[in-house]
């Protein structure tokens, strides 16, 4: 390998982001990808076991559209998008659907359970449950679901574990959008000519930066050396020490670490015969989300959802500890979601699927061991000090575990930090700007 002006560790959005900015600003870029694609955790796949259906196994929504410098990409572009929640929601007590009195139950008891948690941000950095803990949830049925949809399905991580400022800091405007042929592909087609070549099938090993004269990579394809060098893998990797810093990362860096332990959500699907009463069986439109009342707080919540975007298969989202409870035996998770499936809608609609079925491994995945990161609680200051840099400004780490403005966990505020990243190491490297923009500032 030769040695170029820059290194970014990472193919996902982060290090796509910044390869683009530092190319366009005239620098030679070397892309180190330890996978054998680019995208990261924006992951389209055609799995053998769903037909070669096509489904998003990591990001699946384009959140905050607009802010969000994939979807101006998308727009520039041409591509079509669409809204990101089209269907109808099927609401089970058990496997008695709920009255709309009963919805509107759980409507109100969202409501109640969020100004409840509201009024704890004026105290310290608790959990998000000890802040519902103002509340008592064992008066109200829905309040159990209220929690769980903000902690584990979205923040990927249970109430207990979530810093209540990290959660309040990052929730989402309710316009998420959908393209087409997925996340992983709109990334990967959109940010990959702009990012330049990659090497993937390269693993660093360690980097040592202590040099004035720049930075040296050792990875299993050779050694090479550069000025500078943006690390953007998982906050898990970093912790698990996959990579070896020389001298190690300064203590204010290590201690961001330790407040951002990554979270899991995992996706499955269980693909649906082609038999012609396959639908009847199922007997729920296509896009039909079906969620069930909680008995308790902490009780595993698993969503499914039938046909989404009329895809041929029942997909499903489960996170925090319930999910690293299947981590290393995923597949047991199918029959987790057969089971819910056949108490929600009866035992026809396990007959209108085919056997097996698809589940995604971030967990047990060596290259992320998780999702996205989290902020413990009175942690919500590590995103900013995980993103400083680091020596003389030659070693930034960037990623959605850096962002600060409600964007962490998310595709888009990935981007975003790498083009931060790009920007800071370009100063530190003497180029003050004006740097070129990748995507049209005017939508983010």
């Amino acid at each position: 390998m030769s040695d170029p002006d820059i290194v970014v560790i990472g193919a996902g959005a982060a290090g796509l982001a910044a390869a683009a900015v530092l190319r366009r600003a005239g620098n030679s870029v070397l892309v180190l990808e330890a996978g054998p694609r680019i995208g990261g955790r924006a992951r389209t796949v055609q799995p053998e076991q769903l037909g070669g259906a096509s489904i998003d196994e990591g990001a699946t929504w384009l959140h905050e559209a607009g802010r969000n410098p994939l979807v101006a990409l998308a727009r520039q572009a041409g591509t079509k998008l669409h809204e990101g929640h089209p269907g109808s929601r099927r609401l089970l007590i058990g496997s008695k659907v709920a009255s709309p009195d009963e919805e509107n139950a759980y409507a109100e008891a969202d409501t109640a359970w969020r100004s409840c948690v509201q009024a704890s941000l004026d105290g310290p950095d608790i959990s998000l449950a000890e802040a519902g803990n103002a509340r008592n949830h064992a008066s109200d049925p829905w309040l159990p679901n209220a929690e769980a949809w903000e902690s584990a399905i979205i923040a990927a991580v249970d109430a207990d574990q979530l810093s209540l400022f990290d959660w309040h800091r990052n929730q989402l405007a309710d316009d998420d959008l959908r393209p087409d042929r997925g996340v992983g592909t709109l990334l990967a087609k959109l940010m990959g000519p702009l990012a330049g070549p990659v090497r993937c099938g390269v693993t660093v090993i360690g980097i040592d930066w202590h040099h004035p004269a720049g930075v040296t990579i050792t990875t299993t394809g050779g050694t090479v050396r550069a000025r500078a060098c943006i690390v953007t893998v998982s906050t898990g990797v970093l912790r698990d020490e996959r990579i070896r810093f020389t001298p190690p990362l300064p203590p204010e860096t290590l201690t961001a670490l330790d407040g951002l332990p990554m979270g899991l959500l995992s996706k499955l699907a269980l693909p649906i015969s082609d038999k012609p009463d396959s639908a009847a069986r199922l007997a729920v439109d296509p896009d039909t989300l079906i969620e069930q009342r909680l008995s308790a707080r902490g009780e595993p919540m698993m969503l499914l959802s039938v046909r989404p975007a009329d895809a041929p298969y029942v997909s499903g989202f489960f996170g925090g500890r319930f999910a690293w409870s299947f981590s290393g035996r995923e597949e047991d998770a199918l029959d987790e979601a057969m089971s819910r499936l056949a108490e929600t809608l009866g035992a026809a609609a396990i007959d209108a699927l085919k056997p097996g079925g698809f589940v995604s491994r971030w967990g047990s995945d060596p290259l992320f061991l998780g999702a996205y990161a989290y902020a413990s609680p009175g942690r919500t200051d590590a995103r900013a000090a995980l993103g400083r840099p680091i020596g003389d400004g030659r070693l930034v780490l960037a990623g959605e575990a850096c962002r600060t403005d409600g964007l962490a966990g998310t595709v888009g505020g990935a981007m975003l930090d790498g083009e931060r990243a790009a920007h800071s190491v370009l100063a530190a490297l003497g180029d003050r700007g004006p740097w070129p923009a990748i995507w049209p500032q005017s939508d983010t």
